[in-house]
C-alpha cells in the first residue's frame, strides 16, 4: 500500500501538514476570515430583529394585515 510505504511517508505528511495549517489560518483568524464574517452576521441579525422589534411594538397588527392583503389578493382555481 502507497500510504504506508516507509519512503513516501513523511512527504506526505509534509504536504498534509502545510495544506492543513495554510487553510487552518485563514479560517480561524481574527480579522476578516470565516470568523470575522461570523461576527458581522451576528450583528446585522441583531440589529434587525431590533428594528423588527420597534417595528412591530408601534403597530402589532401590521404583519397581520400585510399577510392578510397578500393572501386575499391571491388567485386560486
Amino acid at each position: 500500500m502507497p500510504q504506508l510505504d516507509k519512503f513516501t511517508y513523511f512527504t506526505q505528511f509534509f504536504w498534509s501538514c502545510l495544506f492543513l495549517f495554510t487553510f487552518y489560518i485563514p479560517i480561524c483568524n481574527d480579522g476578516d476570515g470565516v470568523l470575522g464574517i461570523s461576527r458581522i452576521l451576528k450583528l446585522r441579525n441583531q440589529l434587525v430583529s431590533n428594528r423588527g422589534n420597534k417595528i412591530r411594538s408601534n403597530d402589532p397588527n401590521s404583519l397581520e394585515d400585510i399577510f392578510r392583503k397578500g393572501f386575499s389578493t391571491g388567485v386560486s382555481y
